[in-house]
């Protein structure tokens, strides 16, 4: 059989296994690393000793410690203790708490890996909504959708925006300069449209117990402190890394040295908290993208592409956006931007096309679009699972007509934003 019919049928398979949820994506993506090295080498497309290129380990090890570093962060209690500090401080009724949440959602999800962050919130809301008498569901739901959206502001708070970081060498303050306008217009767009669609008003209640809460969180102020400061070194030390003549995944190592050396924290509690499946996943699944490229079935595949991307540099740039987007809600947004990043490098080469302005087409567009459904993305699906554990129904049904409307103003917003960004030839 023809190597690029092979790959073909693979490919196939693959996205219907992930679509279909038939099985863990974990599984899919090992399943389709196996299948693609088999039949790869069989073929002579790559040699064994080609696959730990093909699974790009420098972008994976700039993943995990990246990973270690958010954990430990989350371990020594500090979004917790901002979190309540905050609600006490301000001593808000039930709106004014709810409209801080979703504000404090996007902040975090901004400045830590943000499936990390929507985990701290999602508990916090849940432990809020007993106090104030709210149902969280709704409020989940939008902090899952800020989660997303927070996640544009550094490279490093989402996992698809790290990937494209690190393959095409787009800076912390690149993502800041581009990022940060969008975020703060959609938070506002975000309050607005949940204040007059979700909010339910009642009584409003005060604070009650959050003091006492506070105090059982027994938490280290030194040890925050520390982590903290380690935190922003990181940050900065990533950004400066490529100027100074270090690789970027050594500096991130060298910081979880550091955060384990100072915080106290004990690696091994950390390291079993750690969503290993995303490494495992991210993988497996560039392994099988690496595969299809030296099958030429991506080529075949950006042949179609280009047609649409080939029209004018604005047309493309709001039609992948909404490509990815629509694919992100399907499959998940991590395989899309595995799949999609070398479909676009094919058509730049081919078109007198702006990198930079596809790239940050498929980093929204992947990142947004994925909340158009639960499954579509981490942050998305760690606040359903955390409200499903609590006892609360969230389907699919409710949340398409409640909350997909939302992401989808937030991909049109996106797709002009950028556009105009392209226009003005700062993209």
């Amino acid at each position: 059989m023809d190597p690029t019919l092979t790959f073909t049928l693979i490919f196939v398979a693959t996205m219907l296994l992930l679509i279909a949820e038939l099985e863990h994506r974990v599984v899919v993506a090992l399943l389709a690393a196996v299948l693609t090295s088999y039949f790869g080498i069989s073929y002579g497309l790559f040699k064994a000793e080609d696959i730990p290129h093909m699974m790009e380990l420098d972008t994976l090890l700039f993943i995990v410690a990246s990973l270690i570093l958010f954990q430990s962060l989350e371990a020594t209690g500090l979004f917790d203790f901002l979190s309540f500090y905050i609600v006490e401080k301000f001593k808000l009724g039930k709106g004014g708490v709810l409209s801080l949440l979703l504000i404090l959602s996007t902040l975090f999800s901004a400045v830590c890996e943000n499936y990390i962050a929507i985990l701290v919130m999602a508990n916090v809301t849940l432990y809020l909504s007993k106090m104030y008498d709210f149902s969280p569901e709704e409020p989940l739901m939008v902090e899952g959708v800020l989660g997303n959206l927070g996640g544009l502001m550094l490279p490093i708070s989402s996992i698809p925006g790290l990937i494209v970081s690190v393959k095409k060498g787009i800076g912390f303050l690149e993502f800041i300069r581009i990022s940060s306008p969008l975020i703060f217009i959609l938070t506002i767009v975000s309050l607005f449209y949940y204040r007059v669609f979700l909010y339910k008003e009642g009584k409003e209640s005060g604070i009650r117990e959050i003091i006492p809460q506070k105090e059982k969180l027994a938490i280290d102020e030194s040890t925050v402190y520390k982590s903290l400061i380690i935190f922003v070194m990181f940050v900065i030390g990533v950004a400066v890394s490529e100027q100074i003549g270090l690789p970027i995944t050594f500096t991130a190592f060298a910081f979880v040295v550091l955060m384990f050396m100072f915080s106290g924290l004990n690696p091994a509690k950390v390291m079993s908290r750690i969503n290993w499946e995303v490494p495992f996943f991210i993988g497996g699944f560039a392994i099988f993208v690496n595969g299809l490229e030296k099958a030429g079935v991506l080529h075949i595949i950006g042949e179609y592409t280009n047609v649409i991307l080939g029209l004018n540099v604005e047309i493309a740039v709001i039609t992948l956006v909404f490509i990815c987007g629509v694919l992100s809600a399907l499959v998940e947004n991590v395989p899309v931007v595995l799949l999609l990043l070398p479909v676009i490098d094919d058509a730049i080469a081919g078109m007198n096309l702006s990198p930079r302005s596809l790239y940050w087409s498929l980093i929204i567009g992947s990142s947004i679009g994925g909340g158009l459904t639960i499954y579509g993305s981490i942050p998305v699906l760690t606040a359903a699972s955390l409200a499903e554990e609590k006892g609360y129904r969230v389907t699919v049904g409710a949340y398409s007509k409640k909350i997909a409307p939302l992401v989808l103003v937030h991909l049109v917003v996106s797709a002009l934003y950028l556009e105009g960004l392209t226009k003005l030839n700062i993209l």
